[in-house]
């Protein structure tokens, strides 16, 4: 056997792993109290993930802790930096290498130092034990880079006209790939969908924002099992936040005060 076809052998046990995974996730009921500042919290954790320099899949892990969690409890809104703090922390620890897990310090710096060790130590047990110490949980982040393995290929029509440059394209379609599952991040109402129909929608997305056609076709079906009806809504979703940042930014640029 052939170490391309091991590769993907290996690649579709893990795809039936996720799926199997994602069909346990807790279901989403959108009622903590602290639901409108959840974005904050997001955005927050984003720049954390930033400056720490923490590998891909940290922040979507921490970010889905974090919404389950607070989707069963009440938090007092001081310890909601804690709870998000730990969440991260948990999650860094889970999947990524030891050298780059931050440090209780590390992340403490990011509020003021207003925590004790011990807030942190108490908080990672409440945590886990809510999870039954089971915190590998299948997000958007674990399907993308099987998914992106299909999102161009050689006989893709760009703009009516046989596509010229695949590679570059592939480029381009990771780039936008990771900005709508960034907007996934930032609503809570992508929590409504399974993760991979999520990773598929921003697929789906990339390819229309990119002029990319059939948008969905039959090597993606069969790379993600989903039709393309299975995806639309999340795939709407998705392209009407794109629209409304870009609205956004021309309102911004039309705006701006003259210098002069």
């Amino acid at each position: 056997m052939s170490n391309r076809s091991c590769e993907d052998d290996l690649a579709s046990e893990i795809l039936d792993m996720l799926r199997k995974k994602e069909l346990s996730l807790p279901k989403f009921k959108a009622s903590s109290p602290q639901l409108s500042v959840r974005r904050y919290l997001v955005d927050w954790l984003a720049i954390i993930f930033e400056k720490v320099g923490s590998s891909y899949g940290i922040l979507h892990l921490s970010v889905s802790l974090m919404d389950y969690f607070m989707d069963n409890h009440d938090i007092p809104e001081p310890q909601l930096h804690l709870v998000a703090l730990s969440c991260f922390l948990i999650a860094a620890k889970f999947d990524e290498i030891e050298n780059r897990i931050p440090t209780i310090e590390q992340l403490n710096s990011f509020v003021q130092n207003s925590f004790e060790r011990s807030e942190f130590h108490a908080m990672e047990l409440l945590l886990l034990d809510h999870f039954s110490w089971s915190v590998d949980l299948p997000t958007a982040a674990s399907f993308v880079d099987t998914f992106l393995v299909s999102s161009v290929l050689s006989d893709d029509i760009h703009s009516g006209q046989p596509l010229t440059n695949c590679t570059k394209a592939k480029v381009y379609v990771k780039k936008y790939v990771h900005y709508f599952l960034e907007i996934s991040l930032q609503d809570h109402r992508f929590l409504l969908f399974k993760p991979s129909v999520v990773t598929a929608a921003a697929v789906a997305a990339a390819r229309s924002c990119l002029h990319l056609t059939p948008t969905w076709k039959s090597a993606l079906i069969e790379l993600t099992k989903f039709e393309f009806f299975e995806i639309c809504e999340c795939v709407d979703l998705m392209l009407k936040a794109h629209d409304a940042d870009e609205k956004a930014m021309c309102t911004t640029s039309i705006v701006q005060p003259n210098k002069n």
